[in-house]
């Protein structure tokens, strides 16, 4: 590890120019690093998209749930209250660090795969592993530009370690740069079986969801049904398992932390003090979702419980470390597989029985039964629509993915009261960002 830091001081002396003069850069400069070297380059950039000196996922992996309507605010850091009310100001210390936080690992990815593309494939033992490596850097790489686009729309997309200022990309041209790292990462990446680890199926997971956001139906249902049908991950019955067993089957990407390298982001606002290991409870759950549960889903219980010193409130279990912030982040998981390519295929057929069969295996192992589907969504496609929706945020519920959901299928105004304007779907730019790179426009409203 010693020598990933050392290279990674040359790179920045290296792009300062002469802001920095540092003489450890003669030990490991990038044209001296080997295949042994990168693999550590890489850890590095896993490090970027955990607390990589950012604190990015201070609160950022449950901030779409916040937005949205899973999540709701009790406590004290007047910054959250701004994101569950939808009325963000521009020096919002949180989505300054959701703006930033990204970009650490960007630029790490950046590093790397400049360094590593011009290396010869020999330096790899087996030769293929170069490209293994490349894969998972630009997998990392799209995800950290998916957060970005996905919450603050288009931004500028930067492929190099230069520092010079750039303006802000547009929406589409993020989405291809995702598409385009996705794609090689799906056909590059290892074959990984360790979950904690980037892997094709990986990125056919995260690229399935790109599709899907971006009405790809065909693509999306294709790449969804390929993890199905590999057989290298199955659900289970035991919803609440998913989250304890540290490796569970349903589990495709997830990004691991130990203590303390979640950098208190998840379960510590969410449990309460009372509970193991317990937190702040500063986010609760938020009653429309605590009803929406079907009688005998299991993932009520695996998901939430009941608050012990705050009658009558709910807190996620999801992530049961609490305080220790030693819970995984997860990316990908089977059961999203499946109701991509329900909601995909039944788009691309415009008919609602070519998702339903998909829909109903997951309903029937989390406890609910294909009989509880209201009768007009298998002739409908706006019930059908509705109700994929509503299945995707109970199986989904505090992943990260609702917020999008709601803004993909045009529902954030109808479902949540207090977005009563477009211009509310975008975060604001930090302000400190435009101080400092005034190329950078606001998004409109703020």
């Amino acid at each position: 590890m010693k020598k990933i830091f050392i290279l990674f001081i040359a790179l920045i002396s290296f792009s300062c120019g002469k802001m920095l003069e540092i003489n450890p850069r003669a030990s490991l400069s990038p044209s001296t690093v080997t295949g042994a070297d990168a693999e550590k380059l890489l850890l590095g950039v896993y490090d970027g998209l955990q607390a990589g000196g950012t604190n990015f996922y201070y609160l950022s992996y449950l901030a779409e749930d916040l937005s949205a309507d899973n999540l709701t605010y009790r406590a004290t850091f007047f910054q959250h209250g701004e994101i569950n009310s939808n009325a963000i100001l521009v020096n919002n210390v949180l989505t300054a660090r959701y703006y930033n936080g990204p970009y650490a690992a960007i630029r790490r990815a950046n590093d790397l795969i400049n360094i590593v593309e011009p290396l010869p494939d020999t330096q790899f033992n087996p030769t293929s592993r170069k490209n293994e490596i490349l894969g998972a850097a630009r997998y990392l790489r799209a995800y950290a530009y998916y957060k970005l686009v996905t919450l603050f729309g288009g931004v500028p997309i930067t492929l190099t370690a230069s520092t010079d200022n750039i303006p802000r990309n547009t929406e589409a041209e993020v989405w291809a740069q995702i598409i385009e790292d996705l794609t090689f990462a799906a056909a590059n990446a290892a074959n990984a079986t360790d979950r904690n680890f980037v892997s094709r199926n990986g990125a056919k997971a995260l690229l399935a969801r790109v599709y899907l956001i971006r009405k790809n139906w065909t693509q999306a249902a294709t790449l969804a049904e390929e993890i199905i049908s590999s057989n290298s991950y199955q659900l289970t019955s035991n919803y609440a398992g998913i989250w304890t067993s540290g490796n569970s089957p349903e589990v495709i990407f997830q990004i691991r932390n130990t203590l303390n390298e979640g950098a208190a982001s998840h379960g510590f606002f969410l449990t309460e003090p009372a509970w193991t290991n317990g937190g702040r409870f500063e986010l609760p759950v938020d009653p429309t979702l605590v009803s929406a549960y079907e009688a005998g889903d299991r993932r009520r219980d695996g998901s939430i419980a009941p608050a012990t010193a705050f009658s009558g409130q709910f807190q996620v279990i999801k992530f049961p470390s609490g305080l220790n912030t030693s819970d995984p982040f997860y990316i990908s998981r089977l059961a999203e597989m499946y109701l991509i390519s329900a909601e995909a295929a039944a788009e691309r057929d415009n008919n609602p029985a070519s998702g339903l069969a998909r829909l109903n295996e997951v309903r029937a192992i989390r406890g609910v039964t294909a009989t509880s589907l209201p009768a007009r969504a298998t002739t409908s496609m706006d019930e059908f629509r509705d109700f994929i929706q509503f299945e995707r945020r109970v199986e989904l519920a505090f992943e990260g993915v609702r917020w999008t959901d709601l803004k993909r299928t045009d529902k954030a105004i109808d479902v949540l009261p207090n977005v009563t304007d477009a211009n509310q779907l975008l975060y604001p730019i930090p302000q400190a960002a435009i101080d400092i790179n005034p190329l950078l426009t606001q998004n409109p409203g703020y």
